[in-house]
């Protein structure tokens, strides 16, 4: 009977399959999807071309996951120390504004993700792309809007939609930045028309709070946690 236990072939299972993603992203990095063939994945993770297949169905279903992963990896980087960087007394909104501000500047510094971005939608379809980023995002989005109308600090909206528009508006920006010569402008210039977007759904509480609350930024699903 099984103790529940991971074996030592599923372990040794995981561990080609992490440097399958790992030897995957370097490649992809440096040489593109399209330049990139699983025989060298597997040479360059010294694991068989078989061992590969077992894991993924094919090069673009690698490329999906690592694409998730990095997609996962911007905002696990940013949001915590954005949070934790904030003025004790910003509002729900200020966190909001200052969230989405720490994501878009990390893809200035992140010079892996923009070229993944950049190769997300030839590798994997539009449609594909989409839903990878949806997967991430959509949930975050919903949370946060949630607690910014319990915290009256936007119109009462339905969470839904307006989760769905923002993701649209948002998912945007990240090719932008991944496109320009200079990321650093191209946020420079995005963030006071996305800004000045976002504020039609601001208003002004009512009342001053008496204590200002954090939001909950929820952490990105997994590959795993976001399959049905």
């Amino acid at each position: 009977m099984g103790n529940g236990r991971p074996t030592r072939r599923d372990m040794h299972a995981e561990l080609t399959r992490t440097a399958v993603l790992d030897a995957a992203r370097t490649l992809f990095v440096a040489k593109g999807f399209e330049a990139t063939s699983v025989d060298e994945i597997a040479q360059a993770s010294h694991s068989s071309k078989g061992a590969v297949y077992h894991h993924f169905r094919d090069k673009q279903a690698i490329f999906a996951e690592v694409f998730r992963a990095s997609q996962a990896d911007v905002m696990q980087a940013v949001l915590p120390g954005a949070l934790e960087s904030m003025p004790g007394d910003a509002s729900p909104w200020e966190q909001a504004l200052l969230a989405i501000s720490a994501v878009l500047r990390c893809y200035v510094h992140n010079h892996d993700a923009r070229v993944l971005l950049r190769e997300s939608a030839s590798a994997l379809g539009w449609d594909r792309k989409q839903t990878v980023d949806e997967e991430l995002a959509l949930p975050l989005l919903r949370g946060v809007l949630g607690e910014l109308i319990e915290a009256g600090e936007i119109v009462a909206v339905p969470v839904g939609v307006t989760a769905e528009l923002l993701y649209a508006l948002l998912s945007k920006t990240g090719p932008i930045i991944a496109a320009a010569a200079d990321p650093a402008q191209a946020v420079s210039e995005i963030e006071p028309v996305l800004f000045a977007l976002l504020n039609g759904l601001h208003r002004e509480p009512t009342q001053p709070a008496r204590q200002t609350k954090r939001l909950g930024f929820a952490r990105p699903q997994t590959a795993e946690e976001a399959a049905p």
